[in-house]
């Protein structure tokens, strides 16, 4: 759309002399003009046309100044609308400066009275506009301190997870050793008691991810495909679900979802999500993973045909050492919750008992990635 050197005004009113009088002085005051002679004809030129302000008349057939500027704030309440009018009608004038008129003026009205209405209206709507470009730098400067400050936190937590996992892993991976080296064990155990020492071995690699992560001082958040990170987990989920007859399946989205994501982290929290549910389900069953993006929000799910969760449980599970009855959670979904939380996402839980649940996880596309 043509802008004027000033900027773009709105005038409206019915009476033809007025509208290409007042169009024709706007437009030499360096104003770009889109002129009605209706509220309905008006309202479809506001939408299509980028206004600054609005001048229109108040009494006019069908429909008056006042509805239009109703419609006008519904579509965009900072818009300013100038009201003219022929009658000194002030209850009116002052009825409509109640729900948002910017300024009025009485017919007959000089040239310097109306630039100069137009123009406050105008440097009204800049400001407006300004103000609403710096809240959004604001709010992305904000969402910029907000993803420090959880990575921050994020190393260290990895630090505490780290204190909390080295010493088991050392005296699981020590006694099996031990173990192996005594001859009276079934030749049938050995392999399993191998695995136990190579799963040993692996959390001692874990926690020096986490503790290089803290002495680096370095991001871990790298811009990764979700479909991707899901996939590199399943095949340790279906070794660990192979005899319960359960079957997997990965509902996975046409496009790849990216978003900032700690990978390792994430992959931990994933693996305990879909652990929970193969627990859940006690003699075959299904567990499916759905990836999409609704809007900027990408979304996960894991649902399972398991035994679900009782109304009175499921607004616990989440409560670090929470147990129920047939059913002691632990930290796993704590520390899925708190996994989600640091990467600025949501999770929640919908479930039926004897019918089964689903998690859903809701992390924001809400960073671009670099090359």
């Amino acid at each position: 759309m043509e802008k004027g050197k000033y900027g773009s005004v709105l005038v409206v009113d019915d009476d033809p002399s007025v509208l290409e009088s007042s169009s024709m002085l706007l437009k030499e005051y360096g104003y770009h003009v889109v002129s009605s002679s209706g509220v309905d004809d008006a309202l479809e030129r506001f939408r299509v046309n980028n206004i600054d302000a609005v001048l229109t008349d108040i009494v006019m057939p069908s429909k008056s100044g006042i509805e239009l500027l109703r419609h006008i704030h519904d579509m965009n309440p900072t818009t300013p609308v100038i009201l003219m009018t022929a009658y000194a009608d002030m209850e009116k004038v002052l009825g409509a400066l109640k729900i948002g008129a910017f300024d009025f003026i009485i017919k007959p009205f000089t040239s310097e009275l109306l630039v100069h209405s137009v123009e406050k209206a105008v440097h009204f709507n800049k400001l407006m506009l300004m103000e609403k470009d710096y809240k959004h730098l604001l709010e992305e400067y904000n969402q910029e301190i907000e993803t420090l400050i959880a990575e921050r936190t994020m190393g260290l937590m990895s630090l505490t997870l780290a204190d909390k996992i080295r010493n088991p892993a050392a005296v699981i991976g020590l006694t099996c050793r031990r173990m192996l080296e005594k001859e009276e064990i079934p030749e049938r155990l050995i392999p399993k008691i191998e695995g136990i020492i190579d799963e040993a071995a692996k959390l001692d690699n874990i926690v020096k991810d986490f503790q290089s992560l803290l002495k680096s001082k370095k991001s871990m958040f790298r811009y990764e495909d979700i479909n991707a990170v899901v996939e590199s987990v399943i095949p340790i989920i279906e070794n660990m679900v192979a005899d319960k007859r359960i079957e997997l399946a990965f509902k996975c989205s046409e496009q790849p979802l990216k978003v900032n994501i700690q990978k390792n982290l994430f992959q931990i929290a994933l693996s305990h999500l879909i652990k929970n549910s193969a627990d859940a389900i006690h003699d075959g069953g299904k567990i499916t993973i759905s990836t999409y993006q609704s809007d900027n929000t990408c979304i996960l799910e894991v649902s399972d045909t398991g035994s679900g969760i009782s109304a009175e449980d499921i607004g616990k599970i989440f409560d670090p050492m929470f147990s129920s009855k047939d059913k002691r959670y632990g930290m796993g979904l704590p520390l899925v919750k708190r996994i989600v939380s640091e990467h600025m996402g949501e999770i929640e839980v919908t479930s039926k008992p004897g019918e089964g649940t689903t998690f859903i996880i809701k992390l924001p596309v809400r960073w671009i990635p670099k090359d």
